[in-house]
């Protein structure tokens, strides 16, 4: 099997950029505060779609993708940080940008 996770650059100390080989989806991972950034909304693999479609905070057709624990919604892009912004430059999954 296919090493999925691949490192692409060390932005600074704790602080690397990734982006899975099977998906394209690209997010930064923050080891000083264990949080994950990424231009695309996402939930934990463990949350429902379903609930985030039918409560209105997806879309119908929207299309999501699967990758190393969380869910990611590839047809809304939402940058709020610097970190959301690397990872939208380094993401190459599809969808929009």
């Amino acid at each position: 099997m296919a090493k999925q996770k691949q490192l692409i650059k060390k932005i600074k100390p704790h602080v690397n950029l990734y982006r899975d080989d099977r998906t394209g989806i690209a997010w930064v991972e923050d080891g000083s505060t264990g949080n994950k950034h990424s231009c695309h909304p996402n939930i934990d693999s463990t949350g429902s779609v379903a609930g985030m479609k039918k409560m209105g905070y997806w879309g119908r057709a929207d299309r999501t993708v699967r990758c190393c624990g969380a869910i990611y919604n590839i047809d809304r892009c939402v940058v709020s940080d610097e970190f959301d912004e690397i990872a939208r430059q380094h993401c190459k999954c599809g969808g929009k940008h």
